[in-house]
């Protein structure tokens, strides 16, 4: 439902230091190991050498193309899944990247889900919007995540993708144990993923929002596209049933507060800009670089500032 945000270069460094990760976990593997891994992602993708040639190079695209493919060539690449079947990226996953805070998929640079998390900055469920992801210090050394990792494409289905970037998605728990191995539409990375959600209750126009009970302001999320399917598995309208008392909130100041209202407001020198009368009429922080907190997409939606 929202974009993993690209935030001061975050996502790009992000990205170099997972790639320089898992480069540096194959590279203290045997040969024979590089060697099958070669040939196995060359029947995915094209690269552009030999192995012994590569390998004489020094030459990673072959391992950096694949584990860095975007969401487009990998939903691309699920089209056979028959050769998406190797399983040494879904060890890596599984022994080394998420076993816990103590476990490095490279232990020079200490890399594991928990650097990854903390790499991303994402602190909000991008599928939900409405749970919040926490890491904490467990009192001996070590951490303790509320958030899972989940897998867009499935690792049971497609172990060879359990390590790409784009296919890991920092979620909450109740979206991660709803979605399971079911394929959803839409992809927290993708370009475009917010614009396919318009949450807002479906009242007449113009109506009393005075008059209107906060039980009537059922939010829909009229999904179109691949957000069609998010929103049934995920189960979201259902999910939000609990916010109607929210958007009562916003609609009423919405009403109260419309464009012509909040420009008035800024003519007369109550604040500096629209954007920043909205911040504090909303509640969100008056640094816009700051965790705008749950949601967000709600309350902009509403807004009319989605």
């Amino acid at each position: 439902m929202i974009k993993i945000p690209e935030k001061e270069g975050r996502l790009s460094a992000a990205k170099a230091a997972h790639i320089e990760a898992v480069i540096a976990f194959v590279k203290r593997k045997t040969e024979g190991y590089r060697r099958d891994l070669f040939a196995n992602i060359s029947r995915v993708m094209t690269v552009s050498g030999t192995f012994e040639d590569m390998s004489a190079r020094d030459d990673w695209s072959w391992l950096s193309d694949f584990i860095l493919a975007d969401v487009k060539t990998l939903k691309q690449m699920i089209g056979r899944p028959e050769l998406l079947q190797f399983d040494e990226f879904k060890r890596m996953y599984s022994d080394y990247f998420s076993a816990g805070s103590d476990k490095y998929v490279d232990a020079s640079t200490k890399y594991n889900a928990y650097m990854f998390i903390e790499n991303l900055g994402v602190t909000i469920c991008p599928y939900c919007d409405e749970e919040y992801l926490d890491v904490v210090e467990n009192g001996n050394g070590g951490k303790l995540r509320t958030l899972e990792i989940d897998h867009f494409f499935p690792k049971g289905k497609y172990p060879a993708l359990a390590m790409c970037f784009y296919n890991l998605v920092p979620s909450g728990q109740n979206c991660n144990g709803m979605k399971r191995e079911e394929l959803l539409g839409m992809n927290p990375y993708e370009d475009g993923i917010e614009g396919c959600t318009w949450l807002y209750p479906d009242l007449p126009v113009g109506v009393n929002m005075e008059k209107v009970p906060a039980a009537d302001c059922t939010i829909h999320f009229h999904p179109k596209a691949g957000m069609e399917k998010n929103v049934k598995a995920l189960h979201l309208e259902e999910r939000y049933e609990r916010h109607k008392a929210t958007a009562h909130k916003y609609l009423l100041l919405r009403q109260q507060y419309d464009d012509a209202k909040v420009e008035e407001m800024v003519k007369m020198g109550m604040f500096p800009t629209k954007d920043f009368a909205y911040r504090v009429l909303y509640g969100e922080p008056l640094d816009e670089e700051a965790e705008e907190g749950i949601l967000r997409k709600l309350r902009r939606d509403i807004a009319g500032r989605g």
